[in-house]
């Protein structure tokens, strides 16, 4: 099941778009998620406590519906899988302040995510064996 969710989040959408993309979804996505979660949660929560934990569940809750699958046990997968990583970036943040080199990271995987589209899309034949494969 799960590589099924993968091929689904990299179907082909026009090529144009796809290379538009490639630019705006990492850079989108790493200054509205982090700016929302660390500069709004960590930064505005005053319980010292509370500032890693609230952004902490909300962004990995965020992640758990990308791709949106109504199947219960992939969304609590995807809420724990997500938790470490979320909470490493909420403590990491809280004790530097430096948002910069988490927005970058982020864009970074972000990017993948872009590339894949991109290629895919591209590349038609190269998604429908991709298809065959799950």
């Amino acid at each position: 099941m799960m590589p099924e969710v993968s091929v689904k989040m990299s179907a082909p959408i026009n090529v144009i778009l796809a290379a538009a993309n490639l630019l705006l979804l990492p850079l989108t996505v790493s200054i509205a998620e982090d700016g929302l979660y660390l500069g709004c949660g960590v930064n505005g929560i005053k319980n010292k406590y509370a500032s890693v934990i609230v952004p902490t569940f909300f962004y990995a809750l965020q992640h758990c519906f990308i791709p949106m699958l109504p199947d219960g046990k992939y969304i609590v997968y995807r809420f724990i899988s997500f938790l470490p990583a979320a909470l490493l970036l909420c403590l990491y943040y809280k004790k530097t302040k430096n948002p910069i080199p988490v927005m970058i990271g982020h864009a970074m995987l972000d990017m993948g995510t872009a590339v894949t589209i991109l290629i895919t899309s591209a590349s038609p034949d190269l998604y429908d064996k991709w298809c065959s494969m799950v």
